[in-house]
């Protein structure tokens, strides 16, 4: 009899889960206790062909965390549990905290330090160890908490959906015919570009929602113990959101939900839906493809740093060269105080031997004046 191999459906969480985990922002799946969420998790951990360290927070104490004080040679350093070198040796995640809410106040503080700075004990686990947590409702946990705000800010919040049809038919012809789909499969692959365009993205949004970026922190406990707005979180949403297809509303929807909130996210997705969006690359091949004296200074600014940004990013004369015109074409246009910022940025990182335009130094003269460092033996 021949065993019929099956493969998990990539639905919008899945995806969701899986930017986070390209894109190393720290995430928390929310489900009720027994719904497979662990096994999972492992099972596409392994299909994305890293290496996965289960961490029970239930039964742990601060310790495991902070890591175990001990003298080593006349000194006292902080020893980290078997696990933490393990993964630290991997050089991959992730690092999966089961049963957070679960964990006692004290063990979800000495946690604050691995989801921040990925260091347990003494241990660096290194910038490609993503964190995946997972926890029942405070409701349905033995003994659970609410997440205290400072943790709940730092994670991508997504609730866990049970797929009936797919436990079914491992039911059926055996858990382990089951494969999960690669990270390729479900979000295609990496782009270089697409964090700058959806960092100006959120930019350009904020700069009209400014009451969106820092509102207060919400005063009742279950509700600061999921997802907030902040400026954190924000930046948490733009770097998850790079790793998805802009065109997937759904994944997009529950990042956003998961990290600023349900009604900033909705707002947000409402506005994109209706903006005409500059490709800061398109702009760096063709800087008089903008209408620098007629567009909004709003609109200008974010694009004019996420110009600035891209040309860093690449590190390449062209990509520079381009992006100093484009910066030279909104100052001639009368806007030079909304790319001076950006221009100090490029001149920071201008490529050796490569000489900045006359047209540049005349379009930002008061930079220049009070730069002494360029001198008019630069000029092209």
């Amino acid at each position: 009899m021949s065993t019929q191999t099956l493969t998990f459906p990539a639905t919008p969480m899945m995806r969701a889960l899986a930017a986070c985990v390209r894109s190393r922002v720290p995430v928390l799946i929310w489900g009720e206790p027994g719904q497979g969420k662990t096994a999972v998790i492992e099972s596409h951990a392994a299909a994305w062909q890293m290496h996965c360290e289960t961490v029970v927070g239930s039964i742990r104490e601060a310790t495991d965390f902070l890591g175990l004080p001990i003298e080593d040679d006349g000194r006292v350093v902080y020893a980290p549990p078997a696990w933490a070198p393990r993964l630290a040796e991997a050089e991959t995640g992730p690092l999966f905290l089961d049963e957070l809410t679960t964990s006692a106040p004290s063990v979800q503080k000495a946690m604050l330090r691995v989801l921040q700075e990925r260091v347990v004990g003494e241990q660096p686990l290194g910038e490609n160890v993503a964190i995946v947590a997972a926890a029942n409702p405070p409701e349905t946990a033995v003994d659970g908490w609410d997440l205290p705000a400072p943790i709940a800010n730092r994670l991508v919040h997504l609730d866990w959906k049970f797929d009936a049809a797919t436990w079914l038919d491992g039911l059926v012809t055996g858990f382990g015919t089951l494969d999960a789909p690669s990270m390729a499969d479900l979000l295609g692959e990496a782009d270089s570009q697409a964090r700058t365009v959806a960092a100006q993205t959120v930019a350009r949004f904020l700069a009209h929602r400014r009451d969106l970026i820092a509102p207060p922190v919400p005063s009742d406990p279950t509700e600061a113990g999921k997802a907030w707005a902040s400026p954190r979180s924000w930046h948490n949403a733009a770097v998850v959101l790079a790793e998805l297809d802009p065109r997937d509303q759904d994944a997009s929807a529950l990042v956003l939900t998961g990290t600023v909130g349900a009604q900033a996210a909705k707002e947000f997705m409402a506005w994109r839906a209706t903006q005409d969006l500059v490709d800061p690359a398109e702009v760096i091949a063709d800087p008089r493809s903008v209408d620098w004296s007629g567009e909004r200074p709003d609109r200008l600014f974010v694009l004019v740093q996420s110009v600035a940004a891209l040309a860093v990013s690449d590190d390449t004369t062209g990509t520079w060269t381009g992006a100093i015109r484009a910066l030279t074409l909104c100052a001639e246009a009368g806007k030079p105080d909304v790319a001076l910022a950006s221009m100090r940025t490029l001149l920071a990182k201008r490529p050796s031997g490569v000489r900045i335009p006359a047209r540049t130094r005349d379009a930002f003269a008061d930079l220049f004046t009070h730069a002494a460092r360029w001198t008019d033996k630069e000029a092209a």
